[in-house]
Protein backbone atom coordinates (compact mmCIF):
# COMPACT_ATOMS: atom_id res chain seq x y z
CA UNK A 1 0.00 0.00 0.00
CA UNK A 2 1.91 2.76 -0.89
CA UNK A 3 1.89 6.27 1.20
CA UNK A 4 -0.70 8.16 -0.37
CA UNK A 5 -3.39 5.23 0.08
CA UNK A 6 -2.19 5.19 3.57
CA UNK A 7 -2.93 8.82 4.43
CA UNK A 8 -5.91 8.69 2.73
CA UNK A 9 -7.65 6.13 4.85
CA UNK A 10 -5.79 7.53 7.84
CA UNK A 11 -7.58 10.57 7.13
CA UNK A 12 -11.41 9.59 6.96
CA UNK A 13 -10.51 8.57 10.58
CA UNK A 14 -9.48 12.13 11.16
CA UNK A 15 -11.46 14.85 13.08
CA UNK A 16 -11.93 17.92 10.93
CA UNK A 17 -9.70 19.90 12.57
CA UNK A 18 -7.05 17.32 12.96
CA UNK A 19 -7.51 16.88 9.37
CA UNK A 20 -6.67 20.71 8.12
CA UNK A 21 -3.07 20.76 10.15
CA UNK A 22 -1.58 18.85 7.52
CA UNK A 23 -2.66 21.26 4.70
CA UNK A 24 -1.69 24.30 7.30
CA UNK A 25 1.48 22.84 7.48
CA UNK A 26 1.89 22.45 3.90
CA UNK A 27 1.42 26.49 3.25
CA UNK A 28 4.28 27.04 5.51
CA UNK A 29 6.39 24.87 3.94
CA UNK A 30 5.95 26.69 0.74
CA UNK A 31 6.35 30.32 2.26
CA UNK A 32 9.58 28.97 3.50
CA UNK A 33 10.60 27.46 0.38
CA UNK A 34 10.02 30.58 -1.57
CA UNK A 35 12.86 32.29 0.66
CA UNK A 36 15.39 29.96 -0.72
CA UNK A 37 14.56 30.52 -4.09
CA UNK A 38 16.84 31.33 -6.66
CA UNK A 39 15.40 31.21 -10.18
CA UNK A 40 11.66 32.61 -11.06
CA UNK A 41 11.81 34.79 -8.05
CA UNK A 42 8.69 36.62 -9.07
CA UNK A 43 6.57 33.47 -10.05
CA UNK A 44 7.70 32.18 -6.61
CA UNK A 45 6.71 35.27 -4.77
CA UNK A 46 3.26 35.02 -6.08
CA UNK A 47 2.92 31.20 -5.50
CA UNK A 48 4.14 32.35 -1.74
CA UNK A 49 1.19 35.19 -1.76
CA UNK A 50 -1.25 32.95 -2.84
CA UNK A 51 -0.36 29.90 -0.33
CA UNK A 52 -0.28 32.19 2.70
CA UNK A 53 -4.10 33.66 1.83
CA UNK A 54 -4.86 29.93 1.46
CA UNK A 55 -3.30 29.07 4.91
CA UNK A 56 -5.40 32.12 6.30
CA UNK A 57 -8.60 30.74 4.91
CA UNK A 58 -7.43 26.59 6.43
CA UNK A 59 -6.25 28.18 10.10
CA UNK A 60 -9.82 30.40 9.88
CA UNK A 61 -11.81 26.79 8.89
CA UNK A 62 -9.65 25.28 11.85
CA UNK A 63 -10.89 27.62 14.43
CA UNK A 64 -14.76 27.54 13.38
CA UNK A 65 -14.48 23.88 13.50
CA UNK A 66 -13.39 23.81 16.83
CA UNK A 67 -15.74 26.49 18.91
CA UNK A 68 -19.04 25.92 16.52
CA UNK A 69 -21.10 23.03 18.04
CA UNK A 70 -22.20 21.86 14.12
CA UNK A 71 -18.83 22.59 12.51
CA UNK A 72 -17.37 22.32 9.16
CA UNK A 73 -19.36 20.15 7.23
CA UNK A 74 -17.87 16.86 7.21
CA UNK A 75 -18.27 15.50 3.60
CA UNK A 76 -17.03 18.56 1.45
CA UNK A 77 -14.82 19.32 3.78
CA UNK A 78 -12.86 15.89 3.17
CA UNK A 79 -13.08 16.56 -0.31
CA UNK A 80 -11.75 19.99 -0.20
CA UNK A 81 -8.91 19.18 1.92
CA UNK A 82 -7.57 16.30 -0.17
CA UNK A 83 -7.69 18.96 -2.91
CA UNK A 84 -6.00 21.29 -1.41
CA UNK A 85 -3.57 19.53 -0.09
CA UNK A 86 -2.43 17.65 -3.24
CA UNK A 87 -1.86 21.61 -4.77
CA UNK A 88 0.05 22.57 -1.94
CA UNK A 89 1.98 19.21 -2.43
CA UNK A 90 2.56 20.52 -6.05
CA UNK A 91 3.50 24.00 -5.15
CA UNK A 92 6.07 22.72 -3.10
CA UNK A 93 7.71 20.46 -5.19
CA UNK A 94 7.54 22.99 -7.74
CA UNK A 95 9.46 25.79 -5.61
CA UNK A 96 11.86 23.78 -4.51
CA UNK A 97 12.99 23.18 -8.16
CA UNK A 98 14.20 26.72 -8.16
CA UNK A 99 16.21 26.64 -5.32
CA UNK A 100 20.22 27.49 -5.70
CA UNK A 101 21.28 24.82 -7.90
CA UNK A 102 23.73 24.46 -10.99
CA UNK A 103 22.68 24.61 -14.29
CA UNK A 104 22.64 21.08 -15.52
CA UNK A 105 19.81 20.84 -12.58
CA UNK A 106 17.77 23.81 -13.52
CA UNK A 107 17.59 22.15 -17.32
CA UNK A 108 16.96 18.86 -16.37
CA UNK A 109 13.87 19.89 -14.34
CA UNK A 110 12.67 21.90 -17.16
CA UNK A 111 10.64 24.44 -14.91
CA UNK A 112 9.19 26.84 -16.63
CA UNK A 113 6.38 29.71 -16.81
CA UNK A 114 3.61 27.62 -17.85
CA UNK A 115 4.00 25.23 -14.69
CA UNK A 116 3.33 28.04 -12.43
CA UNK A 117 0.60 29.64 -14.35
CA UNK A 118 -1.05 26.02 -14.07
CA UNK A 119 -0.36 25.60 -10.42
CA UNK A 120 -1.72 29.90 -9.71
CA UNK A 121 -4.97 28.35 -11.12
CA UNK A 122 -5.04 25.31 -8.61
CA UNK A 123 -4.41 27.83 -6.10
CA UNK A 124 -7.15 30.32 -6.66
CA UNK A 125 -9.36 27.05 -7.28
CA UNK A 126 -8.52 25.86 -3.52
CA UNK A 127 -8.64 29.23 -2.34
CA UNK A 128 -12.33 29.54 -3.81
CA UNK A 129 -13.31 26.22 -2.44
CA UNK A 130 -12.28 26.85 0.92
CA UNK A 131 -13.88 29.86 0.87
CA UNK A 132 -17.29 28.51 -0.14
CA UNK A 133 -16.79 25.77 2.77
CA UNK A 134 -16.64 28.82 5.54
CA UNK A 135 -19.33 30.25 3.43
CA UNK A 136 -21.75 27.24 3.20
CA UNK A 137 -20.71 26.91 7.07
CA UNK A 138 -22.32 30.28 8.24
CA UNK A 139 -25.85 30.34 9.56
CA UNK A 140 -28.29 32.91 8.58
CA UNK A 141 -27.21 36.54 7.68
CA UNK A 142 -23.39 35.56 8.70
CA UNK A 143 -23.29 33.72 5.13
CA UNK A 144 -21.78 36.11 2.65
CA UNK A 145 -23.30 37.01 -0.62
CA UNK A 146 -20.61 34.16 -2.92
CA UNK A 147 -22.57 33.34 -6.22
CA UNK A 148 -21.54 30.42 -8.14
CA UNK A 149 -20.15 27.06 -7.73
CA UNK A 150 -17.35 25.96 -6.33
CA UNK A 151 -14.63 25.03 -8.87
CA UNK A 152 -14.34 21.63 -6.75
CA UNK A 153 -18.32 20.87 -8.01
CA UNK A 154 -18.12 22.84 -11.01
CA UNK A 155 -18.39 19.07 -12.90
CA UNK A 156 -20.96 18.56 -11.04
CA UNK A 157 -23.26 21.14 -9.99
CA UNK A 158 -26.00 18.83 -8.47
CA UNK A 159 -23.10 18.26 -5.77
CA UNK A 160 -22.47 21.36 -5.02
CA UNK A 161 -26.35 22.02 -4.91
CA UNK A 162 -26.30 19.05 -1.72
CA UNK A 163 -24.07 20.48 -0.06
CA UNK A 164 -25.17 23.78 0.52
CA UNK A 165 -28.64 22.84 1.31
CA UNK A 166 -27.53 19.94 3.88
CA UNK A 167 -25.46 22.70 5.53
CA UNK A 168 -28.30 24.92 5.48
CA UNK A 169 -30.39 21.96 7.71
CA UNK A 170 -27.18 21.52 9.98
CA UNK A 171 -26.39 25.27 10.81
CA UNK A 172 -29.17 28.07 10.16
CA UNK A 173 -32.02 29.01 11.80
CA UNK A 174 -35.43 26.84 11.85
CA UNK A 175 -37.45 28.59 8.74
CA UNK A 176 -34.82 28.49 6.16
CA UNK A 177 -33.82 24.75 7.66
CA UNK A 178 -37.39 23.80 6.66
CA UNK A 179 -36.70 25.94 3.46
CA UNK A 180 -33.63 23.52 3.06
CA UNK A 181 -35.46 19.90 4.24
CA UNK A 182 -37.86 20.72 1.25
CA UNK A 183 -35.98 21.20 -1.27
CA UNK A 184 -33.66 17.96 -0.40
CA UNK A 185 -36.72 16.50 -0.86
CA UNK A 186 -37.83 17.76 -4.26
CA UNK A 187 -34.10 16.84 -5.42
CA UNK A 188 -34.49 12.94 -3.99
CA UNK A 189 -37.01 12.11 -6.56
CA UNK A 190 -34.59 11.55 -8.41
CA UNK A 191 -32.24 8.30 -7.45
CA UNK A 192 -29.41 10.00 -8.62
CA UNK A 193 -29.24 12.93 -6.51
CA UNK A 194 -31.06 11.07 -3.66
CA UNK A 195 -27.66 8.43 -3.57
CA UNK A 196 -25.94 11.47 -3.24
CA UNK A 197 -28.07 13.14 -0.74
CA UNK A 198 -27.36 9.91 1.20
CA UNK A 199 -23.20 9.51 0.35
CA UNK A 200 -22.96 12.94 1.41
CA UNK A 201 -23.89 12.92 4.91
CA UNK A 202 -27.66 14.64 4.33
CA UNK A 203 -29.54 11.63 6.36
CA UNK A 204 -28.13 12.94 10.37
CA UNK A 205 -28.96 16.94 9.91
CA UNK A 206 -32.32 15.43 8.55
CA UNK A 207 -32.62 13.59 11.60
CA UNK A 208 -31.53 15.87 13.89
CA UNK A 209 -34.39 18.77 11.82
CA UNK A 210 -36.84 15.79 12.80
CA UNK A 211 -35.94 15.37 16.15
CA UNK A 212 -35.73 18.97 17.36
CA UNK A 213 -37.49 20.96 14.79
CA UNK A 214 -40.77 22.70 15.17
CA UNK A 215 -43.76 21.37 13.36
CA UNK A 216 -42.90 22.75 9.91
CA UNK A 217 -39.46 21.98 9.89
CA UNK A 218 -40.58 18.23 11.42
CA UNK A 219 -42.29 17.64 8.74
CA UNK A 220 -40.19 18.94 5.61
CA UNK A 221 -37.30 16.71 7.53
CA UNK A 222 -39.83 13.77 7.78
CA UNK A 223 -40.90 14.26 4.11
CA UNK A 224 -37.30 14.45 2.50
CA UNK A 225 -36.19 10.92 4.62
CA UNK A 226 -39.37 9.30 2.80
CA UNK A 227 -38.24 10.36 -0.46
CA UNK A 228 -34.69 8.84 -0.06
CA UNK A 229 -36.07 5.52 1.25
CA UNK A 230 -35.99 4.75 -2.64
CA UNK A 231 -33.77 1.89 -2.66
CA UNK A 232 -32.79 -1.24 -0.21
CA UNK A 233 -29.35 -0.15 -0.08
CA UNK A 234 -29.96 3.17 0.74
CA UNK A 235 -32.73 2.46 3.19
CA UNK A 236 -29.97 -0.16 5.07
CA UNK A 237 -27.97 3.16 5.29
CA UNK A 238 -30.47 5.33 6.92
CA UNK A 239 -31.69 2.47 9.25
CA UNK A 240 -28.20 2.09 10.27
CA UNK A 241 -28.12 6.11 10.96
CA UNK A 242 -31.02 5.39 13.27
CA UNK A 243 -33.76 6.53 11.18
CA UNK A 244 -36.09 4.16 12.34
CA UNK A 245 -35.56 4.81 16.22
CA UNK A 246 -36.25 8.51 15.38
CA UNK A 247 -39.67 7.73 13.27
CA UNK A 248 -40.68 5.65 16.38
CA UNK A 249 -40.36 8.30 18.94
CA UNK A 250 -41.73 10.95 16.61
CA UNK A 251 -44.81 8.46 16.58
CA UNK A 252 -44.80 8.75 20.41
CA UNK A 253 -44.30 12.16 20.94
CA UNK A 254 -44.47 14.38 18.07
CA UNK A 255 -47.84 16.45 16.63
CA UNK A 256 -50.46 15.09 14.57
CA UNK A 257 -49.24 16.54 10.96
CA UNK A 258 -46.00 15.44 11.75
CA UNK A 259 -46.54 11.86 12.78
CA UNK A 260 -48.56 11.66 9.72
CA UNK A 261 -45.31 12.40 7.43
CA UNK A 262 -43.68 10.00 9.73
CA UNK A 263 -45.95 7.15 9.23
CA UNK A 264 -45.44 7.76 5.67
CA UNK A 265 -42.09 7.99 5.67
CA UNK A 266 -42.00 4.48 7.38
CA UNK A 267 -44.55 3.08 5.40
CA UNK A 268 -41.87 3.96 2.44
CA UNK A 269 -39.31 1.85 4.57
CA UNK A 270 -41.54 -1.35 5.40
CA UNK A 271 -42.27 -1.42 1.81
CA UNK A 272 -39.11 -1.82 0.24
CA UNK A 273 -37.22 -3.85 3.24
CA UNK A 274 -38.26 -6.23 5.37
CA UNK A 275 -35.56 -5.50 7.91
CA UNK A 276 -37.12 -2.33 8.43
CA UNK A 277 -40.41 -3.99 9.32
CA UNK A 278 -38.74 -6.41 11.95
CA UNK A 279 -36.89 -3.17 13.45
CA UNK A 280 -40.36 -1.56 13.55
CA UNK A 281 -41.90 -4.17 15.46
CA UNK A 282 -39.04 -4.17 17.84
CA UNK A 283 -39.12 -0.79 18.63
CA UNK A 284 -42.86 -0.79 19.36
CA UNK A 285 -43.71 1.03 16.18
CA UNK A 286 -47.03 -1.52 15.23
CA UNK A 287 -48.86 -0.70 18.66
CA UNK A 288 -47.93 3.01 18.71
CA UNK A 289 -49.47 2.82 14.45
CA UNK A 290 -52.74 1.50 15.82
CA UNK A 291 -53.10 3.80 18.69
CA UNK A 292 -52.87 6.29 16.04
CA UNK A 293 -55.48 4.77 14.24
CA UNK A 294 -57.47 3.59 16.45
CA UNK A 295 -57.90 7.60 18.23
CA UNK A 296 -61.50 8.19 18.42
CA UNK A 297 -62.29 5.33 15.54
CA UNK A 298 -64.41 3.01 18.44
CA UNK A 299 -65.89 5.67 20.55
CA UNK A 300 -67.21 7.27 17.12
CA UNK A 301 -68.72 3.98 16.37
CA UNK A 302 -70.51 4.00 19.49
CA UNK A 303 -71.81 7.89 18.94
CA UNK A 304 -72.73 7.30 15.41
CA UNK A 305 -74.36 3.23 16.21
CA UNK A 306 -72.36 2.09 12.85
CA UNK A 307 -72.89 -1.26 11.79
CA UNK A 308 -69.39 -1.89 13.41
CA UNK A 309 -70.73 -0.92 16.88
CA UNK A 310 -74.02 -3.15 16.29
CA UNK A 311 -71.31 -6.16 15.60
CA UNK A 312 -69.67 -5.63 18.58
CA UNK A 313 -72.29 -4.91 20.90
CA UNK A 314 -75.09 -7.57 19.28
CA UNK A 315 -71.94 -10.46 19.49
CA UNK A 316 -70.92 -9.08 23.02
CA UNK A 317 -74.39 -9.07 24.31
CA UNK A 318 -75.35 -12.87 24.60
CA UNK A 319 -74.78 -14.88 27.58
CA UNK A 320 -72.07 -17.53 27.53
CA UNK A 321 -73.50 -20.57 25.65
CA UNK A 322 -75.92 -18.22 23.90
CA UNK A 323 -77.71 -19.44 20.82
CA UNK A 324 -75.47 -17.24 18.52
CA UNK A 325 -72.78 -18.58 19.09
CA UNK A 326 -73.72 -22.10 18.30
CA UNK A 327 -72.12 -23.01 14.46
CA UNK A 328 -72.20 -25.79 11.98
CA UNK A 329 -68.27 -26.70 11.35
CA UNK A 330 -66.32 -29.12 9.28
CA UNK A 331 -65.73 -31.74 11.66
CA UNK A 332 -62.31 -32.14 10.20
CA UNK A 333 -60.81 -28.75 9.76
CA UNK A 334 -57.81 -28.20 11.77
CA UNK A 335 -58.02 -24.69 11.54
CA UNK A 336 -61.06 -24.19 13.15
CA UNK A 337 -61.29 -24.80 17.14
CA UNK A 338 -65.26 -25.22 16.91
CA UNK A 339 -66.68 -28.97 17.51
CA UNK A 340 -70.05 -29.79 16.88
CA UNK A 341 -72.47 -29.16 19.01
CA UNK A 342 -70.57 -27.06 21.93
CA UNK A 343 -70.68 -23.60 22.23
CA UNK A 344 -67.95 -21.09 21.70
CA UNK A 345 -67.04 -17.40 23.08
CA UNK A 346 -64.34 -15.56 22.32
CA UNK A 347 -62.63 -13.89 25.66
CA UNK A 348 -63.54 -10.30 23.34
CA UNK A 349 -66.81 -11.32 23.37
CA UNK A 350 -67.36 -10.20 27.10
CA UNK A 351 -65.72 -7.15 27.23
CA UNK A 352 -67.31 -3.91 26.86
CA UNK A 353 -66.55 -1.59 23.54
CA UNK A 354 -64.20 0.36 25.57
CA UNK A 355 -61.99 -2.73 26.63
CA UNK A 356 -61.51 -3.52 23.24
CA UNK A 357 -58.49 -1.46 23.06
CA UNK A 358 -56.39 -4.78 23.25
CA UNK A 359 -56.57 -7.94 21.31
CA UNK A 360 -56.91 -11.51 22.47
CA UNK A 361 -52.97 -11.53 23.28
CA UNK A 362 -53.24 -9.20 25.52
CA UNK A 363 -56.27 -10.27 28.11
CA UNK A 364 -54.62 -8.36 31.10
CA UNK A 365 -52.43 -5.91 29.76
CA UNK A 366 -53.27 -2.14 30.35
CA UNK A 367 -51.66 0.62 28.17
CA UNK A 368 -48.08 0.38 26.69
CA UNK A 369 -48.29 3.55 24.77
CA UNK A 370 -46.28 6.69 26.01
CA UNK A 371 -48.23 8.77 28.63
CA UNK A 372 -47.23 11.85 26.58
CA UNK A 373 -48.96 10.38 23.46
CA UNK A 374 -52.17 9.68 25.76
CA UNK A 375 -51.84 13.55 26.99
CA UNK A 376 -51.47 14.66 23.57
CA UNK A 377 -54.36 12.82 22.54
CA UNK A 378 -56.65 14.43 25.39
CA UNK A 379 -55.01 18.37 24.24
CA UNK A 380 -54.33 19.05 21.56
CA UNK A 381 -55.32 16.42 19.48
CA UNK A 382 -59.45 16.87 19.63
CA UNK A 383 -58.70 20.23 18.50
CA UNK A 384 -56.92 19.46 15.43
CA UNK A 385 -58.82 20.08 12.23
CA UNK A 386 -60.94 17.39 10.42
CA UNK A 387 -58.37 17.02 7.28
CA UNK A 388 -55.02 16.29 9.91
CA UNK A 389 -56.71 13.53 11.79
CA UNK A 390 -58.19 11.38 8.75
CA UNK A 391 -54.77 11.85 6.90
CA UNK A 392 -53.19 10.93 9.98
CA UNK A 393 -55.28 8.01 10.29
CA UNK A 394 -54.92 7.07 6.31
CA UNK A 395 -50.99 7.29 7.26
CA UNK A 396 -51.01 5.21 10.13
CA UNK A 397 -53.27 2.68 8.00
CA UNK A 398 -50.84 2.89 5.35
CA UNK A 399 -47.91 2.07 7.41
CA UNK A 400 -49.83 -0.91 9.15
CA UNK A 401 -50.65 -2.14 6.03
CA UNK A 402 -46.93 -2.32 4.51
CA UNK A 403 -45.47 -3.53 8.15
CA UNK A 404 -47.66 -6.50 7.73
CA UNK A 405 -47.28 -6.93 3.97
CA UNK A 406 -45.30 -10.72 3.80
CA UNK A 407 -44.57 -10.94 7.51
CA UNK A 408 -46.94 -13.18 9.51
CA UNK A 409 -45.27 -12.02 12.71
CA UNK A 410 -45.69 -8.53 12.51
CA UNK A 411 -49.75 -9.56 11.01
CA UNK A 412 -49.80 -11.15 14.09
CA UNK A 413 -48.98 -8.65 16.38
CA UNK A 414 -51.40 -5.88 14.77
CA UNK A 415 -54.38 -8.43 15.18
CA UNK A 416 -53.62 -8.95 19.11
CA UNK A 417 -54.35 -5.12 19.10
CA UNK A 418 -57.98 -3.92 18.32
CA UNK A 419 -56.63 -3.11 14.98
CA UNK A 420 -59.16 -5.47 13.03
CA UNK A 421 -62.23 -3.91 14.60
CA UNK A 422 -60.55 -0.04 13.65
CA UNK A 423 -60.26 -1.47 10.20
CA UNK A 424 -63.73 -2.35 9.88
CA UNK A 425 -64.84 1.06 10.79
CA UNK A 426 -62.52 3.09 9.05
CA UNK A 427 -63.62 0.66 5.42
CA UNK A 428 -67.53 1.58 6.85
CA UNK A 429 -67.21 5.07 7.03
CA UNK A 430 -63.84 6.51 5.31
CA UNK A 431 -63.37 7.72 1.94
CA UNK A 432 -60.38 7.82 -0.52
CA UNK A 433 -57.01 6.94 0.64
CA UNK A 434 -57.98 6.08 3.92
CA UNK A 435 -60.71 3.72 2.83
CA UNK A 436 -58.01 2.13 0.41
CA UNK A 437 -55.44 1.93 2.97
CA UNK A 438 -57.64 -0.14 5.37
CA UNK A 439 -58.53 -2.37 3.06
CA UNK A 440 -55.45 -3.10 1.69
CA UNK A 441 -54.08 -3.52 5.43
CA UNK A 442 -56.84 -6.22 5.43
CA UNK A 443 -55.62 -7.93 2.48
CA UNK A 444 -52.46 -8.34 3.63
CA UNK A 445 -52.95 -9.69 7.24
CA UNK A 446 -55.61 -11.93 5.84
CA UNK A 447 -53.07 -13.42 3.33
CA UNK A 448 -50.68 -13.86 6.14
CA UNK A 449 -53.60 -15.89 8.16
CA UNK A 450 -54.06 -18.26 4.76
CA UNK A 451 -50.67 -19.43 5.14
CA UNK A 452 -50.43 -19.25 9.30
CA UNK A 453 -52.85 -21.65 10.97
CA UNK A 454 -52.00 -19.83 14.24
CA UNK A 455 -53.12 -16.71 13.03
CA UNK A 456 -56.17 -17.74 11.97
CA UNK A 457 -57.28 -19.65 14.88
CA UNK A 458 -56.29 -16.70 17.25
CA UNK A 459 -57.53 -13.65 15.29
CA UNK A 460 -59.94 -15.12 12.93
CA UNK A 461 -62.43 -16.94 14.79
CA UNK A 462 -66.25 -16.34 13.74
CA UNK A 463 -67.80 -15.82 16.89
CA UNK A 464 -64.67 -12.69 17.47
CA UNK A 465 -66.48 -9.16 16.91
CA UNK A 466 -63.10 -7.96 15.09
CA UNK A 467 -63.28 -11.02 12.64
CA UNK A 468 -67.03 -10.58 12.05
CA UNK A 469 -66.57 -7.01 11.65
CA UNK A 470 -63.89 -7.40 9.09
CA UNK A 471 -65.68 -9.91 7.03
CA UNK A 472 -69.20 -7.97 7.01
CA UNK A 473 -66.89 -5.01 5.73
CA UNK A 474 -65.31 -6.97 2.95
CA UNK A 475 -68.69 -8.36 1.88
CA UNK A 476 -70.42 -5.03 1.63
CA UNK A 477 -67.83 -3.63 -0.50
CA UNK A 478 -67.57 -6.45 -2.63
CA UNK A 479 -71.43 -5.76 -3.56
CA UNK A 480 -71.37 -2.11 -3.84
CA UNK A 481 -67.82 -0.85 -3.95
CA UNK A 482 -65.34 0.42 -6.73
CA UNK A 483 -64.20 -2.49 -9.13
CA UNK A 484 -60.23 -1.79 -7.79
CA UNK A 485 -61.44 -1.88 -4.07
CA UNK A 486 -64.02 -5.08 -5.30
CA UNK A 487 -60.99 -7.22 -6.52
CA UNK A 488 -58.67 -6.39 -3.21
CA UNK A 489 -61.82 -7.20 -0.85
CA UNK A 490 -62.34 -11.00 -2.92
CA UNK A 491 -58.97 -11.88 -2.01
CA UNK A 492 -59.05 -10.67 1.17
CA UNK A 493 -62.39 -13.27 1.64
CA UNK A 494 -60.53 -16.01 -0.74
CA UNK A 495 -57.17 -15.80 2.36
CA UNK A 496 -59.97 -16.53 5.09
CA UNK A 497 -62.06 -19.25 3.02
CA UNK A 498 -61.17 -21.45 5.27
CA UNK A 499 -62.00 -20.19 8.86
CA UNK A 500 -65.76 -20.08 7.29
CA UNK A 501 -68.13 -22.59 8.46
CA UNK A 502 -70.61 -24.98 6.05
CA UNK A 503 -72.24 -24.02 4.26
CA UNK A 504 -71.28 -20.27 4.48
CA UNK A 505 -74.83 -18.83 2.37
CA UNK A 506 -73.83 -15.54 3.62
CA UNK A 507 -70.46 -15.32 1.93
CA UNK A 508 -71.29 -17.58 -1.01
CA UNK A 509 -74.43 -15.25 -2.08
CA UNK A 510 -72.43 -12.27 -2.28
CA UNK A 511 -69.70 -13.10 -3.91
CA UNK A 512 -72.32 -14.96 -6.92
CA UNK A 513 -74.05 -11.94 -7.01
CA UNK A 514 -70.71 -10.30 -8.12
CA UNK A 515 -70.73 -12.81 -10.74
CA UNK A 516 -73.63 -11.93 -12.52
CA UNK A 517 -73.11 -8.02 -12.53
CA UNK A 518 -71.27 -6.10 -14.62
CA UNK A 519 -67.63 -7.19 -15.61
CA UNK A 520 -65.96 -3.92 -16.24
CA UNK A 521 -62.78 -2.79 -14.78
CA UNK A 522 -62.24 -6.50 -13.96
Amino acid sequence: MDSRMQFSIYANEQKVEELLKYPINLTDLVQKAVEETESFKQECAEVSRKAKVLGNLLRKAARFSSVNPAGLYESPTRRIVVEVEKTLEKAHTLVKKCKRSGMLKRVITITNVSDFRRLNQHLDNSTVDVQWLLNISESGNERSDFTGLPPIASTDPILAMVWEQVSIVQNSPLDEKATAASYLADLAKDPRNAKIIVEEGGVQPLLRLLRDGNVGAQEEAARALGCLAGDMERIRRMRSEGAISAFVQILGHGSMKVQAMVAWALSEFCDKDEESQTEVAVAGGIRLLVYLLAHDTIEDSQKTKSSVHAVVTTTMGHPKGGENHRMIVKPNDPDNSFLPGRTHSSPADHRTVGDLWTGPGDAGRTHSFPASLRTISKSSRDSEDPETKIRLKSEAARALWKVAKNNVKNSKSITDTRALLCFAKLIETGKGDLQYNCIMAAVVIAAAAEKDAELRRAAFKTVAPAAKAIVDQLLRVIQTGEPELQEHCLKAIGSLARIFPQPARHIIGPLTKVLSGPTQGW
